[in-house]
C-alpha cells in the first residue's frame, strides 16, 4: 500500500475513533475519587479542599465546591506544579490538565480532561502505526493494528478516566518506538541519546510507574549491549538514565521524596512487599479477570489454551507437509522491546499495587494487543502463505474483535447509574444541606467520594460529626431559612438512624416527615440524603 493511501487511511481511521470517543465520553455521569483530585490538584490553591481551615463547620455556597474543580480568573498557572509537592504523583499530567482548563475560566465540564485525553489517544494511535509499521513490515498490518486499539474497550475506558493513565500509556509507547528504531544501531550518537532522556524525563514526570517499564527496558538493552561487547552504547545508555533521573529531580525535587513513600498519598500508591504465593497467585487472578474483562470479553485462559492448541496444530500440519524442512523459531528483536518491558510492568505492578484496580494495568493493554496481533500473524504464517489471505483473515478477526465492544451500554468511568441520582438530588438543591463530614487523613478521606453530589446544593453545611450534638446542628441552622426542609447528608452504618433522632429531637422539625430518601451505592459505604 502507498504511503499517501496509508496515511489517508489513517487519518479516517482515527477521526472515526475519536468520534466514537466523544460519544462514549458524552455518556459519562459523574468520577471517581481521583478524578475530582485531578482537577483540584491542577488549579486549586491547595491540594486538598478538606484542609482548608475553614471547611469543617461552616456554610458554603456552591461556588465554594466548584471553585475547586473549576479555573478562576487570575489562578496561578503554578499551582499544579506546587499542589503536586502535597500529593503522591509527579506534575506533568495536571500541568496539561491546567492547559486545557485555561480555555473555560471559571467553568467546570468533563470534557476540559476528557478533550486532554482524546488528544493524548491521538498522538498514541500515531505511535501505534509506527509501531506496527516496525514490527510487520506492512502499513496494513499497521493499520488494523491502530483500528482494534482505537475501538477497543481498554482504550475506551482509558480515555474516558481523567487521570494520567492515557498520558503514561503515550509514554510507554513513545520509550518502546525509540527501542524498535534503535535496537539494531550499532552507534548511539548525540541524536539518539537527547531523545532518550527526553522521554525519560517526561515518563517519570507523569507516573512512577513509568520506571517500573523502564526497568524492564533497561535491563534488555543492558543485555543486548553486554552480549554485543558494545562498550560505548553502554556508557552512553546508561550515562543517558543517570542524566535523565537527576534532571528529573532538579525539574521536581519531590520526585526522591514521593519514591520513597514520605508523603500524604504513600500508602495509597507506594509499593508492598507480598510475602504469600498464595495472595501473589489471588492477586494475578483477580487481575487476569480485569483484563479479561476490559480486553477480550471472555475468559481469557480460553484464549491462551486456544492460541497454544492452534500453534501445535499448525507446526504439525508444517511437519507434515514439509517433513524434511527444518523448523526455525526466529525471535523478533523489536518484538522483545514490546514484551520484555511489559511482562516486567505486569509482573511488578499487579505485585506490588496498592489496591487491585483496572487503571494500573490500563497503560500495558496496547502492548499486550501488538503481541497477539504479532502471534497470530506468525501462527496463520506458519500454514497459509498467501498473503492476501491472511490479510483478510486478520480484517476479519480484527472487525469480530472491535465490533464486540462498539455496542457497550455501559463503560467503567461512565458511572452511567449516577445520572438518574443526581438529577434526584438536583430537584432539592435549594434546600439547606448538612453534610456529615468526619476528619481523616487524605487516604481515608470520602468527602472528594461525595463532592460531586455535595456540589449540586446552593448551601452546605460541612459538619464535623465526631462528638457533635443537636445544639450543633440548631445553631449551625440560626438563620437559615428551612421552610422547605432540611437534608441530612451521611455515608456510614446507621447513619438513617442518626439523622432520623436529630429531627426527633429538634423543635424546629415537629411539623416535618421524611419526604424521600435516597440511598446512591458507591465504592465504600452508601450515602444517605435525607430530606425533611
Amino acid at each position: 500500500m502507498k504511503n499517501k493511501i496509508c496515511i489517508i487511511l489513517l487519518v479516517i481511521i482515527i477521526l472515526l475513533q475519536v468520534i466514537y470517543k466523544i460519544y462514549v465520553d458524552s455518556g459519562k455521569e459523574d468520577f471517581f475519587v481521583d478524578e475530582i483530585y485531578s482537577y483540584g490538584l491542577a488549579n486549586y490553591k491547595q491540594a486538598f479542599l478538606f484542609e482548608e481551615e475553614s471547611f469543617v463547620n461552616n456554610w458554603h455556597k456552591k461556588e465554594y465546591f466548584d471553585d475547586y474543580v473549576a479555573v478562576s480568573e487570575g489562578d496561578n498557572f503554578n499551582r499544579a506544579y506546587e499542589n503536586q509537592k502535597e500529593d503522591y504523583h509527579p506534575p506533568l499530567y495536571y500541568m496539561l490538565l491546567r492547559l486545557v482548563e485555561g480555555v473555560s475560566v471559571g467553568s467546570f465540564s468533563k470534557w476540559t480532561g476528557l478533550t486532554l485525553n482524546i488528544i493524548i489517544f491521538i498522538t498514541c494511535a500515531i505511535i501505534l502505526f509506527l509501531i506496527g509499521k516496525k514490527l510487520f513490515k506492512n502499513n496494513i498490518y499497521a493499520l488494523l493494528l491502530v483500528f482494534a486499539y482505537g475501538f477497543s474497550r481498554f482504550s475506551s475506558e482509558n480515555t474516558l478516566f481523567i487521570r494520567m493513565y492515557q498520558l503514561l500509556e503515550l509514554q510507554l509507547l513513545l520509550l518502546s518506538y525509540w527501542g524498535i528504531r534503535n535496537c539494531y544501531n550499532n552507534k548511539l550518537k548525540l541524536k539518539n541519546i537527547i531523545p532518550l532522556i527526553i522521554l525519560i524525563i517526561l515518563g517519570t514526570l507523569t507516573q512512577y510507574y513509568y520506571l517500573l517499564f523502564l526497568i524492564g527496558f533497561f535491563v534488555l538493552f543492558i543485555i543486548k549491549y553486554i552480549t554485543r561487547k558494545q562498550i560505548k552504547n553502554l556508557g552512553k545508555f546508561i550515562g543517558a538514565i543517570i542524566i535523565a533521573q537527576i534532571l528529573v529531580y532538579l525539574i521536581f525535587p519531590n520526585y526522591t521524596e514521593q519514591l520513597s513513600g514520605n508523603s500524604k498519598r504513600s500508602s495509597g500508591s507506594g509499593v508492598n512487599a507480598i510475602e504469600k504465593v498464595q495472595e501473589i497467585l489471588s492477586r494475578e487472578n483477580d487481575y487476569l479477570k480485569i483484563l479479561d474483562d476490559s480486553m477480550f470479553n471472555f475468559n481469557i485462559k480460553y484464549l491462551v489454551s486456544l492460541m497454544f492448541l492452534v500453534s501445535i496444530i499448525l507446526l504439525i500440519v508444517k511437519v507434515i507437509k514439509e517433513p524434511k524442512k527444518r523448523i526455525k523459531l526466529k525471535v523478533n528483536k523489536r518484538l522483545n522491546i514490546i514484551l520484555a518491558p511489559a511482562i516486567v510492568y505486569w509482573c511488578l505492578v499487579t505485585f506490588t499495587s496498592p489496591y487491585i484496580d483496572l487503571r494500573y494495568i490500563l497503560p500495558i493493554f496496547v502492548f499486550i494487543l501488538i503481541i497477539i496481533f504479532y502471534l497470530l500473524k506468525k501462527e496463520i504464517g506458519l500454514i497459509i502463505k498467501n498473503k492476501k489471505i491472511i490479510i483478510a483473515i486478520f480484517l476479519i478477526i480484527t472487525m469480530i474483535y472491535t465490533s464486540s465492544f462498539l455496542l457497550n451500554t455501559e463503560l467503567r468511568y461512565q458511572y452511567k447509574s449516577s445520572k438518574e441520582k443526581i438529577e434526584n438530588i438536583s430537584k432539592y438543591k435549594d434546600i439547606p444541606c448538612i453534610y456529615m463530614y468526619a476528619p481523616t487523613d487524605v487516604l481515608t478521606n470520602t468527602f472528594t467520594l461525595n463532592f460531586n453530589y455535595v456540589r449540586q446544593f446552593e448551601k452546605v453545611y460541612i459538619m464535623n460529626k465526631i462528638n457533635f450534638s443537636v445544639l450543633d446542628v440548631e445553631k449551625a441552622l440560626k438563620n437559615v431559612d428551612i421552610s422547605k426542609g432540611i437534608i441530612i447528608m451521611d455515608n456510614e452504618v446507621g447513619a438513617e438512624y442518626k439523622a432520623k433522632k436529630i429531627v426527633d429531637e429538634m423543635e424546629a422539625f415537629n411539623n416535618y416527615k421524611k419526604i424521600e430518601e435516597i440511598t446512591i451505592e458507591r465504592t465504600v459505604n452508601d450515602e444517605i440524603f435525607l430530606i425533611f
